[in-house]
């Protein structure tokens, strides 16, 4: 496998012409991070196998192998597995066509493709005996989307029953405690959106459709500089807005009803996100409201973060403001996730890190969350507020930027 020693620095500098027609062994579009920051994390990746005396890691999400390699593709809905083994070089195994990807954007370059009609389960069994001369044991992602059972069947057929090792923990938790470059990219992604949902919130209008409130929100992220979103915009009008993560459909704002928006802002594949809510017209009283009872929740989670706190203890503070107001039936989400590498269709690290019911881990300084309390009504709609923020040593950032209230948007 061929590796370039050039230092590539994560500024707009990399987004370089190709000029050589060799991709094998170049950058042509240099890298997200430096190749130092890549090394430490597959060092860091190896040190927990090593732990769990594995021989291999099988990495399929596709946000774990760009935060390893670099690669990205909207072409994931395509068999890929990324093998890792204790030492040595890694493999890819794409489809013919990602692998110019593989090529142009990787830092690790190893690949055996697949195409159509070629048996995938072979080539990842052969990608395996060559990344590792002996496989004892081998871990895969078990709570991801992305393994297909036929290709865990064929590894436990080809190097024993007993052989997998349930691991996606290994790259959770490396992933967990973001870099300070990380650190930049999800503030740029916050600015992003906050630019795209003050677009939104300047739109609304009644009589006017989510759609074009939603092209709005959408144009304004992509003139910033931003990358197509990992979810939404969601803007949802009325009643409609119960409906967790519903799209927008065509449905007009109407005077007096609230507007639901979700906004997620995209930089080199880093997400940072917010919600607000809007209303055409004077708010009614139980608008009012509910607005200000999930402002204060947010509020209170956000006072209550600092390191050494559990994450269940952040839920049950913005939690016990609802319950508080009487809407504990009408807030069913968990109160926060982790916030970092996303592809569609959603841009939360969910699997790494939750704020929720149960999870008794502590904050850690550098851990970046998407606060969330929002309450849903049926026939009547939505009411949130979120911010992005990042933990620090004492107590957190909003890297988010949008004023915290209701807009009240001329009829």
């Amino acid at each position: 496998m061929h590796r370039t020693r050039r230092t590539v620095l994560a500024s707009k500098s990399m987004e370089q012409t190709a000029t050589t027609s060799d991709w094998s062994s170049d950058l042509p579009f240099g890298l997200p991070f430096t190749l130092d920051e890549y090394t430490a994390r597959l060092a860091r990746v190896r040190a927990a196998m090593a732990d769990a005396d594995l021989d291999l890691l099988l990495v399929t999400g596709p946000e774990n192998i760009y935060w390893l390699t670099g690669y990205r593709t909207t072409g994931y809905y395509v068999y890929q597995l990324l093998v890792v083994p204790a030492e040595g070089d890694a493999v890819f195994v794409t489809s013919r066509l990602e692998g110019e990807a593989v090529r142009a954007l990787s830092w690790i370059k190893g690949n055996l493709t697949v195409f159509m009609g070629d048996d995938e389960v072979a080539i990842s069994i052969e990608a395996a005996r060559t990344a590792a001369a002996a496989i004892r044991r081998f871990g895969y992602e078990e709570r991801g989307f992305w393994l297909p059972p036929r290709i865990l069947d064929a590894f436990r057929d080809a190097f024993g029953s007993d052989a997998g090792v349930a691991a996606g923990n290994i790259l959770e938790d490396a992933r967990r405690i973001k870099s300070p470059a990380e650190i930049a990219m999800i503030r740029e992604a916050a600015r992003i959106a906050s630019v795209g949902m003050a677009a939104g919130i300047a739109a609304v209008a009644p009589g006017r459709t989510e759609n074009v409130i939603a092209g709005s929100v959408f144009a304004a992220m992509m003139a910033e500089g931003g990358e197509q979103p990992a979810g939404g915009p969601y803007v949802v009008a009325g009643p409609r807005a119960a409906v967790t993560h519903m799209l927008p459909e065509r449905a007009e704002v109407k005077t007096g009803e609230p507007v639901y928006f979700e906004v997620g802002g995209c930089y080199r594949r880093y997400s940072g996100s917010l919600m607000r809510m809007a209303c055409v017209g004077p708010p009614s009283n139980a608008i009012a409201n509910r607005a200000a009872v999930m402002i204060e929740a947010l509020e209170t989670m956000i006072a209550a973060i600092r390191p050494g706190v559990a994450s269940q203890d952040i839920d049950r503070a913005g939690r016990q403001v609802v319950a508080q107001a009487g809407f504990a039936e009408c807030f069913r989400h968990r109160a926060g996730y982790s916030l970092g590498v996303a592809f569609a269709p959603g841009w939360g690290e969910g699997l790494v890190m939750d704020i929720a019911e149960g999870n008794e881990r502590p904050l850690e300084s550098g851990m970046v969350f998407h606060l969330v309390p929002m309450a849903g009504f049926r026939g009547w709609g939505n009411m949130g507020f979120s911010e992005t923020v990042l933990v620090t040593e004492e107590g957190c950032e909003i890297l988010t930027g949008m004023p915290r209230e209701l807009a009240i948007c001329q009829p």
